[in-house]
Order: structure tokens, then sequence, then C-alpha cells
């Protein structure tokens, strides 16, 4: 699992790729969530090469939530590939985000 952070604009766009599972989360969150980008501003999660997440991922899309929408900021989801929209759909979790097709 890799992230990478881009500044484009004043949109801090986080690109996640391969697996955010059990064993990948753990790590995600204590080296690379305290410093995605400014919890405060415009958030971009590019999902393209995510291509699996589990309930242990999907606690890191909600503290991410919880972080920008606590310093009213706003974050969008893109580029989903389909086994990870249908586990944001079967969890609910697509009605907590604003979840946008790649451009």
């Amino acid at each position: 699992m890799e992230v990478v952070i881009d500044q484009k604009g004043e949109e801090t766009v986080i690109k996640i790729k391969g697996r955010l599972d059990t064993n990948t989360a753990p790590g995600c969150e204590g080296k690379g969530l305290p410093g995605w980008g400014d919890p405060g501003g415009k958030e971009c999660v590019d999902c393209s090469d995510l291509e699996y997440v589990s309930s242990a991922g999907l606690r890191l899309f909600l503290i991410l939530q919880k972080m920008t929408t606590a310093k009213k900021g706003s974050l969008r989801l893109i580029g989903m590939r389909n086994v990870v929209r249908e586990t944001f759909s079967l969890t609910g979790f697509n009605a907590l985000f604003k979840i946008e097709d790649a451009k």
C-alpha cells in the first residue's frame, strides 16, 4: 500500500495505491494519516489505484472525514473501482462521502 500526496491548487489530492486492509491500515494511520494534507481544507482522495478496502480501511476514511468536517473542510473521493464502490455501498459509507467518477 502506498500513499502519494500532491497539492493541486487549493486542493490536496491523496492517492492511495494497493490494498487498504487489516495489514496495511495501521501503518497508514500511524505514518500517513497525520500528514495527509490539511484536513481543514479541500481534500480529494483518488481511489483509482485502490484495489481493496476492508473495515480497517473504511475506518481511515471515516477518520479523515471527521477531521475534515470538524475543521469545516470538504472531502471528496474519486475514481473508485467497482469492488471498492461496492464495499462503500454495502456498508452505507456511500451516504457519508461525496463520491465522484474519475474525470
